[in-house]
């Protein structure tokens, strides 16, 4: 008790006469003494400050300088230690806005979602042509469904070409949809470089087939009707495809000669070493009344030896003689408001892709800026 009164003596003794010296105080927290002195002209009136939880007054405030721009720094104005502690502030400053994503959800999910559905579309393409394919080699073998001479070839098989457009856009769409979810630049980047290139090509066909429109259709008659007429048998998916068009376009054969086109087939054609059941004919898809009137069954012998049938009017009774190409120039023309407006939102859901993608882009960009 004595020396306790007698420190207190010492402190007031020492307050009410301004002295420069500083008693502290045993720390709360652990009894751990720390002196320090400093100059009056710092703190006049020799006002006493005790450490709290064991933390010294240096570090303190040197803390609060580094998170407060207007904290007294505990250096002296204009030394090299006083810059440094500057300069490591201003480096470490960040505001509220600094962590705020510029990214708008907005753009990246609309991008994810629009690709996502074709994503899954050329997903199911693929499975669908791999199917198909699968069932064909299993039936015919490898050979003859390999034997592919040009791109005609390969459109027109049609478990390859599913397989091979599905493929294309599955890895457009899902490089769309993992560089909008990742927001990855190089995925973006290869989408857009995609969607251009996909674009381009369509501007230059279409420029193409508007200016020389009859060298366009000119060059589908002949490569499709000898091409299509020919694999009518080989191939049962392009089989189906030819009976559906001719029977919804009402027309028999590709080309202007119409339904003589057929005489090209190898089991059509008239020639005398044709063994075939169904030589000189058509097929059952060309014929204006496919099915039997009493039992509503399709007879695909309908077009039995039509092509012996020397009059046109008289073959025109019983089969559609119009080529498919003409009557599907025929329905364009009529519906051409339509086509283009179809053409034009294909163009249009091509472009705002294209815009998301690329407004993606700059703000990971500006985000990125922002971090550095």
């Amino acid at each position: 008790m004595v020396s306790t009164s007698h420190g207190q003596r010492r402190t007031r003794h020492g307050h009410h006469s301004g002295g420069h010296h500083r008693t502290s105080r045993s720390n709360h927290s652990g009894g751990i003494r720390s002196t320090s002195s400093s100059a009056h002209s710092a703190h006049p009136g020799g006002h006493h400050r005790h450490n709290h939880g064991g933390r010294s007054r240096s570090s303190s405030s040197h803390l609060k300088s580094i998170h407060h721009p207007h904290a007294r720094s505990a250096y002296p104005q204009g030394s090299r230690s006083h810059r440094h502690h500057h300069e490591h502030y201003n480096r470490y400053k960040y505001t509220d806005d600094d962590f705020e994503s510029i990214i708008s959800p907005c753009v990246k999910y609309s991008l994810f979602f629009f690709n996502f559905i074709f994503w899954l579309v050329g997903t199911c393409m693929i499975g669908l042509g791999a199917w198909s394919f699968s069932e064909e080699i299993s039936e015919y073998g490898y050979t003859r469904f390999l034997r592919v001479d040009s791109v005609v070839h390969l459109v027109l098989h049609v478990s390859l070409a599913m397989i091979i457009i599905g493929g294309i856009t599955f890895l457009m769409s899902f490089a769309g949809c993992l560089g909008a979810l990742r927001e990855n630049i190089c995925l973006l980047k290869l989408y857009s470089f995609m969607l251009l290139f996909l674009f381009i090509g369509e501007v230059v066909l279409s420029t193409v087939a508007f200016v020389c429109p009859n060298a366009f259709l000119q060059y589908f008659k002949d490569g499709l009707s000898k091409d299509l007429i020919m694999k009518y048998r080989d191939d049962p998916n392009l089989q189906n495809i030819i009976d559906g068009m001719q029977t919804s376009l009402k027309c028999c054969g590709v080309s202007d000669k119409g339904y003589k086109d057929w005489s090209q087939n190898i089991y059509f054609n008239c020639s005398t070493s044709n063994p075939s059941p169904e030589r000189c004919s058509v097929p059952y898809s060309c014929c204006r009344n496919p099915r039997d009137l009493d039992s509503g069954i399709i007879n695909v012998m309908c077009g039995n030896s039509i092509q012996n049938i020397s009059s046109v009017v008289e073959v025109n009774k019983f089969i559609y003689t119009r080529g498919c190409i003409e009557a599907f120039t025929e329905i364009f023309e009529k519906n051409m408001n339509l086509a283009a407006c179809l053409c034009l939102c294909c163009a249009l859901i091509q472009l705002f892709a294209m815009f998301l993608a690329r407004s993606l882009q700059g703000q990971i960009y500006s985000q990125r800026a922002r971090w550095m």
